[in-house]
């Protein structure tokens, strides 16, 4: 007979409807219990040699490709850490983690968490410049824009708020609004009383949709200050930006960064029913008190 575990695992990795049947027909201990169990993909480091002063940590699907030769170039004279990892299993958390453990190594004032999607950053000497000016924080965000240093709130959604999100996502075709319009059918099952929205996706409707608290995330960029395994590595590719957001003393400093949306993970349905499981896990440690809010 098939274990819970792999059932749960080879229903993630279908189609968006395989995936949907994961949240009406197993329990928000079995969903997390799952997601804490699962394996890491198999995962390489390519090394950059540079100035190991402030070192940068990025995941990657391949290390020797276009995103990755744009990297190298954003940040030439640091050392880069590429740690390549790709196929199902691939875990951003985990990437991160082992990155900047082998970062630590090197006993580096500052270590760099990007994407590997930048299209474009002010440059090497005006990051350290700007980082020259923190004094007490632990993370630093990179200026304002829609996919870093961006707020987020965390909303109690009323019904009718839900039940037009879903309306509106299959109407305009919005990924986000569609899938969550339709699982949150399962909120009070699983245990979600917390949703995670982008402020400017909600936009007016935010005073009225619900209560919610306000949460600057780091998203893509981030520099932190040396520590071990910064990202919790229960969360699959969603909400550990959001996490470390929330738990760490943090600045913005003036620093310019462009990328892509969605380069690795892509915009579809199918990303956001797989990221779904994330809210679960989020509203868990919410509730159980191990997340302050």
């Amino acid at each position: 007979m098939e274990s819970l575990g792999h059932a749960l695992e080879r229903l993630f990795r279908g189609s968006p409807e395989d995936v949907k049947t994961i949240y009406s027909r197993f329990s928000r201990e079995d969903i997390i219990k799952w997601m804490r169990e699962r394996p890491s993909a198999n995962m390489r480091f390519v090394e950059v040699e540079g100035d190991k002063e402030v070192i940068v940590v990025v995941p990657t699907a391949n290390a020797s490709g276009e995103l990755a030769r744009r990297t190298r170039s954003h940040f030439a004279g640091l050392h880069l850490v590429f740690v390549e990892s790709n196929g199902p299993l691939f875990n951003y958390a985990r990437s991160v983690n082992v990155g900047v453990n082998l970062a630590l190594s090197y006993d580096p004032k500052w270590v760099v968490i990007s994407n590997d999607d930048l299209t474009r950053v002010e440059g090497v000497s005006k990051l350290k410049d700007q980082l020259s000016t923190v004094s007490n924080a632990e993370l630093v965000m990179a200026s304002p824009s829609s996919y870093h240093t961006y707020p987020v709130l965390l909303m109690e959604p009323k019904s009718w708020f839900i039940k037009g999100m879903g309306v509106f996502g299959k109407m305009f075709r919005m990924p986000p609004a569609k899938v969550y319009g339709e699982l949150l059918a399962f909120r009070e099952k699983l245990g979600i009383r917390y949703v995670t929205m982008i402020e400017s996706m909600v936009g007016p409707m935010a005073k009225v949709a619900g209560k919610s608290i306000r949460v600057l995330n780091a998203g893509s960029f981030a520099v932190i200050r040396p520590r071990r395994s910064p990202l919790d590595e229960t969360f699959i590719n969603s909400h550990e930006d959001l996490v470390l957001s929330m738990t760490l003393r943090y600045t913005v400093i003036k620093y310019k960064i462009d990328e892509e949306r969605g380069a690795s993970l892509g915009f579809g349905e199918a990303r956001f029913v797989r990221t779904f499981v994330n809210e679960i896990y989020l509203n868990y440690l919410l509730e159980k008190g191990l997340l302050p809010i």
